[in-house]
């Protein structure tokens, strides 16, 4: 009878080390279900298959070779809301949001940054203009949802119209089916030369962090995933692989400008001609236009240089004054602070170690702040809505932050506040802040003389 109990029992255990195993082997090889949505170049739809430099950080980091993956494809608003109800694991390209975070939890690292726009068909001097008139959005759109409260706050009520892509929100207002569309700048981007009657409006809004969500408490969460894109997007930036993959999608390079150099003298030419033709009044006419035409080019080429540095977050001086002057609008209109640092690196290992620079810089300024590369060791940030800013606090925390990094840096700074009573450019601004920083430069070479 004995012998009998110490057989069942030793069965048990061997039915419960098989469970454990089973149980196990579920939890480690059990399918990772992805969502991705159209939203090219960051995350669309190929034939099929999953592209976009959200899907090529997650091949990068291991993650499609060390899981088994199955990816699902839909609307943005529905596979957040799989997301919630656990149906999927993980979503790309999710804008990182105090709302969001208590929901989901997210990647440290942003991939990238993006913000919203108003295009339209026609030219908007004020928002009020849509008040009572159709404006297209994205359903489920973080930034619909925050435009929806910029123009509540304006007492402004348009009829929205929703689409499940960008993509179609453009293209509505391309038709004049809604005065103004709510999308991307991103999104505009890739779609302005399609779409050549909408334009981008003045009103920008809503900075934000675009990253990976996962369920709060899902099974994924304890696998240290999002450590490892962590780890992959932190080295893709610092070696320029994420700027080269992002470009590649845009097919930028130097010989674009030596081609708008080609077409703007073939239209030159065309002039001439036409001038031969139809008469000198008629040529004014075309001139005009073409002239209008060039600027518009040239204008979206300067867009197009910032795709350069703008996966790590860090903006080339023509772009980033542009943003500033953004920011200055965006600053009159909701009465809210803006400031201009300008920050000088100078010392043995520190140009060397420039991307660790640029990482603590990136950690040191809160969500929709901007960073500005002047030249080769001089920034320039941009703060929104700040509080009091002290300089040598913040130079302080900075020179912490690089010594701990094994940095040896002296840094300059100057600061420069935005008062919107003053009529001054964006670039004055940022000299102001330049001036600043060299007094402190100045200041600090008398202090070491005497």
């Amino acid at each position: 009878m004995k012998r009998k109990a110490t057989m069942e029992v030793k069965k048990l255990k061997v039915f419960i080390f098989f469970f454990y195993l089973f149980l196990a082997s579920t939890l480690l090889f059990s399918t990772m279900k992805i969502g991705y949505y159209d939203n090219y170049p960051l995350t669309y739809d190929e034939n099929g298959k999953p592209m976009g430099l959200f899907i090529d950080v997650l091949r990068k980091a291991g993650v499609l070779g060390s899981y088994s993956v199955e990816f699902i494809f839909g609307e943005f608003a529905d596979l957040m809301q799989q997301l919630n109800k656990g149906y999927i694991d993980m979503v790309v390209c999710v804008a990182h949001t105090p709302e969001r975070e208590k929901l989901y939890s997210f990647n440290a690292e942003p991939v990238i940054m993006n913000w919203g726009v108003l295009v339209s068909f026609k030219t908007l001097e004020d928002i009020r203009e849509i008040d009572g008139k159709n404006v297209a959005v994205n359903r489920g759109d973080i930034y619909y949802q925050k435009f929806l409260e910029i123009a509540q706050s304006f007492d402004i009520k348009p009829n929205y119209v929703g689409y499940d892509t960008y993509e179609n929100v453009i293209r509505a207002v391309n038709n004049g089916e809604a005065i103004a569309g709510v999308v991307s700048r991103l999104a505009y981007l890739v779609n302005s030369t399609k779409y050549p009657k909408v334009r981008a409006t003045s009103f920008i809004f809503s900075p934000v962090q675009l990253k990976f969500a996962i369920r709060k408490g899902s099974e994924i969460a304890n696998k240290d995933i999002l450590e490892k894109i962590d780890k992959t997007v932190a080295f893709m930036k610092a070696s320029g692989e994420l700027d080269k993959i992002f470009n590649s999608y845009f097919g930028i390079s130097r010989r674009a400008g030596r081609q708008g150099f080609q077409m703007y003298l073939i239209v030159i030419f065309i002039g001439i001609y036409v001038l031969t033709i139809v008469g000198f009044m008629h040529v004014i006419k075309l001139q005009k236009t073409r002239y209008e035409a060039a600027l518009e080019v040239n204008k979206q080429a300067i867009l197009k240089e910032s795709i350069l540095d703008e996966s790590r977050g860090i903006y080339s001086y023509s772009i980033g004054v542009e943003m500033l002057k953004k920011y200055m609008e965006l600053s009159k209109r909701e009465n809210q602070s803006l400031g201009v640092v300008v920050l000088e690196f100078k010392g043995k290992n520190c140009e060397e170690s420039i991307g660790k620079v640029e990482s603590i810089l990136r950690q040191n300024i809160k969500e929709g702040d901007i960073i500005i590369h002047i030249s080769q060791n001089t920034y320039a940030l941009v703060l929104y809505k700040y509080g009091v800013f002290f300089a040598e606090h913040f130079r302080k925390r900075l020179t912490d932050s690089l010594k701990k990094s094994n940095v040896d840096c002296d840094i300059s700074i100057g600061f420069a506040k935005f008062l919107p009573e003053k009529n001054i450019s964006a670039e004055a601004l940022v000299y102001e802040a330049t001036a600043e920083m060299e007094r402190d430069k100045e200041f600090k070479k008398k202090m070491n003389i005497e």
